[in-house]
């Protein structure tokens, strides 16, 4: 048998495979009985709520390193502290993926982790001050709109729904990884001052004139 080294992946080849793996593996998990089944009720609710919660996090923190690995090979100036992935998609360039349809959709996955981890899911903020609904991370029913919830009602994402939102991140990462990298603009040098009318100005100063004189 004839043992071949395989060369690790690197950098947004390594962070693309990452999110691709972690796409599949919870699409996977969201088959098995313990999602497919329905959600808990009772104490078991909260313990659920935290889990899927817990599970979107970790794929939009996939994405977040695939981005910053993409824009550091586009010579962009990856910011640390820049942690909502939404924006970070805003900020890799002008491209049109970083804006739209798919940032709407990465902010309305964080609303929607967040209230699974904070509120057990029960909808407690609109998605504006003085609204009455909240859109959630994945869609409807019907159609590619993303669901909306009233206030009070709970969300409990199940198995179409977790499916549905690890095919969003494993397209976006797709798209990602063939659109070309957009370089950031050249800063233009600030002009010197001409050594000319520097001398010029020298010249003409009283006290130094007098000096010279003296």
């Amino acid at each position: 048998m004839i043992h071949t080294r395989v060369t690790p992946l690197r950098g947004a080849a390594a962070a693309h495979d990452t999110l691709t793996r972690g796409a599949t593996f919870l699409a996977a998990l969201a088959e098995r009985p313990v999602i497919a089944d329905g959600w808990p009720q009772g104490p078991h609710a909260r313990t659920r709520a935290r889990f899927v919660a817990n599970c979107l996090r970790e794929l939009d923190r996939f994405l977040h390193g695939l981005l910053d690995e993409l824009g550091a090979s586009a010579g962009h100036v990856v910011r640390e502290e820049q942690r909502n992935t939404a924006n970070k998609l805003r900020d890799y360039g002008v491209h049109p993926l970083a804006s739209g349809a798919d940032r709407a959709r990465l902010l309305a996955l964080g609303r929607s982790s967040a209230c699974l981890i904070h509120c057990n899911g029960v909808v407690r903020r609109p998605d504006v001050a003085g609204g009455s609904m909240m859109t959630a991370g994945w869609r409807a029913d019907v159609g590619d709109e993303l669901r909306r919830y009233p206030l009070g009602t709970r969300l409990a994402p199940g198995r179409t729904e977790i499916i549905d939102v690890c095919r969003f991140y494993d397209r976006l990462g797709h798209r990602l990884m063939l659109a070309p990298p957009v370089l950031p603009p050249r800063r233009q040098p600030a002009p010197r001052k001409p050594r000319i009318a520097a001398a010029a100005s020298f010249q003409a100063t009283p006290c130094v004139a007098h000096q010279a004189s003296s």
